[in-house]
């Protein structure tokens, strides 16, 4: 029999605070929709764009940020179906289904759960790839000529590393065991009416406490949890050198290059910080945080619904960065801003005569 320390009590004890996580669920639901409605809108108008507007422009780049703009919509449809919560318990987080769309008994929802988890993680690894292809065009021009074709799938090899270490954490080292089941059942019962042993989870438990009061630790599930957040630790380094290099070699090389040429580095560079420097602030030192304070028994309150929040947000603010930041994209989306106050205007001062009128001036 395991036993627990005073520490792993729910902190969300009162009634007022059990009222709190239902509102605070409620606002999430609902910036679940923002999201998904926004990720999806927004992301189809720069994948119209990156097709249209992009070739000439930016060459095989435009289909490193194809691929990133399309897993961002699947994320958001995955997102919208699970519509997770997350929470902090002991020495243990979780991530729980709680949607209003899909059933908890379907036989997809633990699936899907669990791939929105791997999906988080695997768009997050995408940028450093979008970092690397820029690295090489102004940094190693050379290899370039590596990635035409077929070989461009060369550059989201990191990705994939990604997505199989993501992949294999949570849907085999994570598992829902009876053990977590009875450890969450009070808590998530009382403060968001989830059953346990219906409702799917994911969620490493780090370490149980024995009835001598010795810390046994759950090896597996420590380097699951471990491997997941330290393959987005070397995406990140990764982002740093190539951002660092290639600022470097911009820097030293303004009288070298084409007025043009600068200026569209310039462009996608200050678009990919933007894309990195926003989402480490509100998504990814949050995520960090959310991840590792179970292993020390600490939470945050509602630290996981606000990682959550975030999540849903997420897909809609890359596409506004791209599309403010490409010069292209923002002339494009000017224009037919303009065409359409035209028309409105036009349209409005010179109204379509009415037939029973013209019938009666003949």
């Amino acid at each position: 029999m395991v036993l627990y320390s005073s520490k792993t009590e729910p902190f969300l004890s009162t009634s007022s605070d059990m009222v709190c996580a239902t509102e605070f669920v409620r606002y999430l639901h609902l910036i679940h929709y923002i999201g998904f409605v926004g990720a999806q809108s927004l992301n189809a108008v720069l994948v119209f764009l990156i097709i249209t507007k992009s070739e000439n422009l930016l060459g095989n780049y435009r289909y490193a940020m194809f691929v990133f703009t399309l897993c961002s919509m699947v994320y958001s449809m995955v997102e919208i179906l699970v519509q997770p919560v997350g929470h902090m318990k002991g020495s243990m987080f979780v991530v729980f289904m709680h949607s209003s769309i899909l059933n908890a008994t379907n036989p997809l929802a633990e699936f899907l759960t669990c791939l929105h988890c791997v999906l988080s993680g695997f768009v997050a690894s995408l940028l450093a790839c979008q970092f690397i292809f820029r690295y090489l065009a102004v940094c190693r021009t050379h290899f370039l000529v590596h990635l035409q074709g077929i070989n461009l799938c060369l550059l989201f090899i990191p990705s994939i590393f990604v997505f199989a270490v993501w992949h294999f954490g949570f849907f085999h080292g994570m598992p829902n065991t009876l053990e977590k089941q009875i450890f969450l059942r009070e808590e998530l019962q009382t403060c968001f009416n989830v059953n346990t042993t219906v409702n799917p989870f994911v969620g490493p438990m780090y370490w149980t406490k024995g009835a001598d009061g010795q810390i046994h630790w759950n090896i597996f599930e420590l380097i699951s949890a471990l491997s997941c957040f330290a393959v987005l630790i070397i995406c990140f380094f990764t982002i740093v050198f190539c951002a660092y290099s290639i600022f470097m070699k911009m820097s030293n090389s303004i009288h070298h290059l084409s007025a043009k040429t600068l200026d569209l580095n310039k462009q996608l560079f200050r678009m990919l910080c933007i894309q990195t420097v926003i989402p480490m602030i509100t998504m990814y030192f949050p995520v960090a945080l959310f991840v590792t304070l179970p292993m020390f028994g600490k939470d945050i309150p509602y630290l996981g619904n606000m990682t959550s929040s975030s999540l849903a947000i997420y897909p809609i603010i890359e596409p506004i960065i791209a599309m403010t930041c490409v010069a292209s994209f923002r002339k494009a989306i000017k224009g037919s801003i303009r065409c359409s106050v035209s028309r409105s205007t036009q349209f409005a001062i010179h109204p379509a005569s009415s037939p029973r009128l013209t019938d009666q001036k003949q």
